[in-house]
């Protein structure tokens, strides 16, 4: 079973008033810390959607193919990273803001994939629900007439979703504002 990962990284960082990715986070960039939870090996293509050229070159350094936009509604991101990927049988959206999502989540958001491949899977913290989130294929046409800053679950309709247990609320923490980028800086001096 083909599975592709597409991380949305072209947002312009309006609330953050700067390139939140680029922002230092435990000595290196906000992203890298996403990026590098990604277990590649588990998909058939790993891709980002990036408006920023140090945000490309940051995702080239680490392995990532990148699908360059010059920034906009998060519904074009998505269309734009499903016509760059090859035929899968599903695939996970990554925000490139939430640099604690662990690897361990999402090898157990691949797995129940795999288990029930016609559903969406999304990961969740006691009944608090985010992303990542795992689309099927079926979804993909869907997902390609979504418009403006509607995310994928507008597309779901009544296609069952799986809620994947995170370790722990921080998992599911973006980076939208500094305040919310001091918490995150926060837990992890609190947990290194």
């Amino acid at each position: 079973m083909g599975i592709s990962c597409i991380i949305l990284a072209a947002g312009q960082s309006t609330r953050f008033g700067g390139n939140k990715l680029l922002a230092p986070l435990a000595g290196k960039p906000l992203l890298a810390h996403t990026l590098q939870a990604i277990p590649k090996e588990l998909f058939a293509q790993v891709l980002a959607v990036v408006s920023h050229s140090d945000v490309a070159r940051l995702c080239l350094n680490c392995g990532v193919q990148v699908r360059g936009y010059e920034g906009g509604p998060q519904s074009q991101s998505i269309r734009l990273g499903l016509k760059s990927i090859k035929q899968t049988d599903g695939c996970l959206f990554v925000m490139g803001d939430q640099p604690l999502c662990s690897s361990d989540s999402i090898r157990r958001l691949v797995a129940a994939f795999q288990q029930t491949p016609q559903e969406v899977h999304r990961l969740s913290y006691q009944d608090q629900h985010s992303s990542p989130t795992l689309f099927p294929a079926q979804l993909f046409p869907a997902l390609m007439q979504l418009t403006g800053e509607r995310g994928g679950m507008a597309a779901v309709g009544d296609t069952p979703v799986h809620y994947v247990e995170a370790a722990g609320a921080h998992e599911l923490w973006d980076a939208d504002t500094p305040e919310r980028l001091t918490r995150i800086q926060q837990y992890l001096q609190a947990h290194l």
